[in-house]
């Protein structure tokens, strides 16, 4: 599968990975899947981790339809939806600040953009 998750305890976070070819399909239905994790909470923060995503099928329109997915989900809920960006190249670093900057215009999400694992477990510690 493109997409696969793990909840992680430190920090307690979902880490999602993305790799090859992704549709917004598949991250909707991972999210379903995720969702139904007993481990899972809407309070738990995300973390992408899109260094091995292709990027050639997602566009401007996907990324905000996958923002307005979790929108329903963690603004109906009362929630604030808080993800931690994996993207060290330049194509990911795009997709990437294109949903971090859709964060910046809602209420119920915070976004942000790192080069690795270890300042995206740092940055969800901080925002707890």
């Amino acid at each position: 599968m493109p997409v696969t998750y793990e909840i992680i305890d430190e920090p307690a976070a979902v880490l999602a990975r993305y790799r090859g070819r992704v549709s917004l399909s598949d991250i909707s239905t991972l999210f379903q899947t995720y969702s139904q994790d007993p481990m899972f909470s809407l309070t738990r923060p995300h973390i992408a981790d899109i260094r091995e995503f292709d990027s050639s099928t997602i566009g401007f329109a996907e990324i905000y339809a996958l923002f307005s997915m979790f929108g329903k989900n963690y603004s109906e809920a009362g929630a604030i939806m808080r993800v931690a960006i994996i993207a060290p190249d330049e194509v990911a670093f795009g997709m990437g600040r294109i949903f971090e900057n859709l964060t910046e215009q809602s209420d119920w999400a915070r976004a942000a953009i790192f080069d690795n694992l270890q300042d995206a477990k740092a940055w969800l510690k901080t925002e707890l």
